[in-house]
């Protein structure tokens, strides 16, 4: 049981490390992109609600 717990936990930590980059991929392309049509504040908040809209899809148990 121990081993399959460790399992979960590397694939979640993956996981969240995944969502870290694909954050900092949108972030810069969107500031690449539309430097004069989104503020840091806007970008930030598509990207946020990406995640979170990931977040709670994702996580069905």
């Amino acid at each position: 049981m121990e081993a399959e717990v460790d399992k979960l936990e590397l694939m979640f930590q993956k996981a969240e490390s995944d969502l870290d980059y694909i954050q900092y991929r949108l972030e810069y392309e969107i500031k690449t992109n539309h430097p004069d049509s989104a503020s840091e504040t806007e970008s930030h908040s598509v990207v946020q609600t990406g995640v979170q809209w990931h977040d709670h899809g994702s996580l069905q148990l």
